[in-house]
């Protein structure tokens, strides 16, 4: 993964860590330079360099010839994230006892963007690695496009832990491409089966892990629902089930 992939998983918006990671390698320098250098338009660095000031990550120099712009030191990265964390445990007491969660009726939450829905796949794994069985069925082939790492890093721990998938997918040629390279880490616990070629997912991926049902969309805007309830996990479970027994090796 690209260190501006990197730096969007802190925070930092696409353009903001193009900006940042340019200002970096320059040192000080002028914001024609720094677009030079990162390839975006003049006036969108302008408009980007001030963001980044905004939050203390670029310092400005004026002098009677240019403006120049110079990227704070990293470390100032841990000491912003060190006093997010610093609020977040001072408030989370607070948000806690707000929290409002009825057990009898449905929890829904949508995540957008890469950010979200990486979220929603980390908790997936996090369940996994608890030694617990997920159901995934739908169409993977844009997921890769999106979260390319966490695939990979799920490839790895999937071999070396044998993680309990069982999946239901399209018989396209991308999900047969997946199923070759799942098949090479020998994992007994994670079983693929197919759709016949007459039927088709449409562009999502679904997972059922304990009480929660994940629906993530990765054709056109990336997002995910995510639906927190024991009756509606246990009834897709029992769907999958019926639908498993229909499908192919």
């Amino acid at each position: 993964m690209t260190l501006e992939k990197q730096l969007q998983q802190l925070g930092f918006h696409e353009k903001e860590a193009k900006v940042y990671l340019a200002s970096l390698q320059l040192g000080q320098d002028t914001a024609y330079h720094i677009a030079q250098k990162c390839g975006l338009k003049r006036a969108t660095v302008y408009f980007t360099l001030n963001l980044l000031v905004e939050r203390g990550l670029v310092s400005i120099w004026k002098t009677k010839k240019a403006t120049l712009f110079r990227a704070a030191n990293p470390k100032k990265l841990f000491t912003q994230l060190k006093r997010k964390e610093e609020t977040l445990a001072e408030i989370f007491p607070l948000l806690q006892s707000i929290y409002n969660f009825d057990e009898d009726r449905p929890n829904i939450q949508v995540f957008e963007g890469q950010e979200g829905v990486r979220q929603i796949y980390a908790e997936i794994v996090e369940y996994l690695a608890r030694g617990k069985e997920i159901q995934c069925w739908g169409d993977i082939s844009h997921v890769f496009d999106y979260l390319e790492d966490i695939t990979e890093k799920l490839f790895r721990e999937t071999k070396t832990r044998k993680y309990k998938i069982r999946e239901i997918l399209n018989a396209s040629e991308k999900n047969k491409e997946y199923v070759k390279s799942i098949r090479k880490n020998k994992n007994p616990n994670h079983k693929i089966r197919f759709l016949s070629e007459d039927k088709m997912f449409s562009g999502n991926d679904n997972i059922v892990f304990g009480n929660k049902m994940a629906i993530f969309s990765t054709q056109n805007k990336l997002f995910a629902t995510v639906i927190e309830s024991q009756d509606i996990a246990r009834s897709y479970k029992i769907l999958f089930n019926l639908a498993w027994e229909n499908a192919i090796d």
